[in-house]
């Protein structure tokens, strides 16, 4: 599968079947080709495309969770602060978390243990490269990320992958 930042939060994942974009603001079903596209806004299950999709709600919003070629991508959405444990069990093992750069980044990451961790919506430099530094994570710097599940190491540390859509 592949991973390819848009803009902002906004994130393409592609896979054999399909592909799913995640938290796709301004974009429209009348924007997306094919006859499947589906554009979900709340809590539930789903499946388009050979891609399953659960939304957990949260008091802060909707969390996705896409299961796309055999890997598990959480994408936190606009979510500021730790989880409670009840939606970190709902979540359930993640391969791939993308997280926004906030206050309590650090303990997300550490709370939703992932292979790699995608993050966005830094506001500045500056503010990235104290969330990189404090998460004591090996750093990758990539256009975009390309994985398959037999590319995970079991029990190997968390890597960060920096996205660019520059």
């Amino acid at each position: 599968m592949e991973i390819t930042l848009i803009k902002d939060s906004t994130f393409k994942l592609k896979g054999k079947t399909g592909f799913a974009l995640a938290d796709p603001k301004g974009i429209t079903l009348e924007s997306l080709d094919g006859a499947s596209s589906k554009i979900f806004t709340s809590a539930g299950e789903y499946e388009v495309a050979g891609i399953s999709v659960i939304g957990i709600k949260t008091d802060e919003g909707i969390v996705f969770v896409y299961e796309i070629d055999g890997l598990r991508i959480c994408h936190l959405g606009n979510i500021t602060k730790k989880l409670p444990d009840n939606k970190v069990s709902a979540i359930g093992d993640i391969d791939i978390l993308i997280v926004p750069v906030t206050g309590e980044s650090v303990e997300m990451i550490q709370q939703i243990e992932g292979y790699y961790i995608i993050p966005f919506g830094a506001k500045s430099d500056e503010e990235l490269e104290k969330f990189l530094k404090e998460s004591g994570l090996t750093v990758e710097r990539l256009p975009k990320f390309s994985i398959k599940k037999d590319d995970l190491i079991e029990d190997s540390a968390a890597q960060i992958v920096v996205l660019s859509n520059k």
